[in-house]
């Protein structure tokens, strides 16, 4: 693998649609398949959402603002979901590894929606959606079903612990808004190089190349899996 190249992020917004399930078990989560083609996160299951565009600052009182606009506006193109983008709370931040080509600077944002709310995709950007709960949704990526990136992954293992929508707004209320930067390094594994996304509360971080700031294990973002190895085109958590 080459030095790193550091390439400026684009901002970006996404957003987590939660969707009431019909037996008052734990919510739906709307997902969308990215086109195979697609030059991020190809054919991979993924929350609506997008880079800023210049139209989205227009009337924004701030930064945020523009950010709550995009995602509220992808989540309508990519699958014909209307929010209210002045509703939509923030409770993450994912910059993309500083090896990567096309970077994105990109807010997490929850929504909920009525339990009777229709999805139809774009066919263009993405292919095909899903409604489902978090542990299905993990379940279905063990199975080799489908593909879920690292921050949709760490995402969904954090809304899997949580059985309601109340649940899932009041620990989101709760998080620090904090950039988490993983890092891609290649690594030895069972004799074979593999490719490795490291989050920052590993206990090797600061010791990978790349750009990005550690995560002391002592915050509250520093649980869960700390790396995850590319294997078969898809990633599993290694620790």
């Amino acid at each position: 693998m080459s030095e790193p190249v550091s390439i400026a992020a684009r901002l970006a917004a996404t957003v987590v649609v939660l969707r009431p399930a019909g037996d008052a078990g734990a919510p739906e989560i709307l997902m969308v398949r990215r086109a195979r083609g697609a030059s991020f996160m190809a054919d991979a299951f993924v929350f609506p959402g997008g880079r800023v565009d210049a139209a989205d600052h227009v009337g924004a009182v701030n930064e945020l603002g523009a950010l709550r606009v995009a995602a509220a506006r992808e989540l309508l193109e990519e699958a014909s979901v209307r929010v209210d983008s002045d509703a939509l709370k923030v409770f993450a931040r994912w910059i993309t590894p500083s090896r990567e080509p096309k970077r994105f600077d990109t807010y997490f944002f929850l929504a909920d929606v009525p339990p009777n709310t229709i999805a139809v995709v774009d066919a263009t950007e993405v292919t095909e959606h899903v409604w489902a709960t978090a542990a299905n949704l993990l379940r279905c990526h063990d199975a080799r079903e489908i593909k879920l990136p690292p921050p949709t992954l760490r995402t969904l293992d954090d809304l899997a612990t949580l059985g309601t929508i109340a649940a899932v707004m009041a620990w989101a209320a709760s998080l620090p808004i904090v950039p988490i930067q993983p890092k891609l390094v290649a690594e030895e594994a069972a004799g074979e190089t593999v490719v490795a996304i490291v989050l920052p509360w590993d206990p090797r971080y600061a010791d990978e190349p790349g750009e990005g700031i550690a995560i002391a294990p002592s915050h509250p973002l520093a649980h869960g899996a700390g790396r995850y190895v590319l294997r078969d085109g898809r990633f599993w958590a290694t620790s």
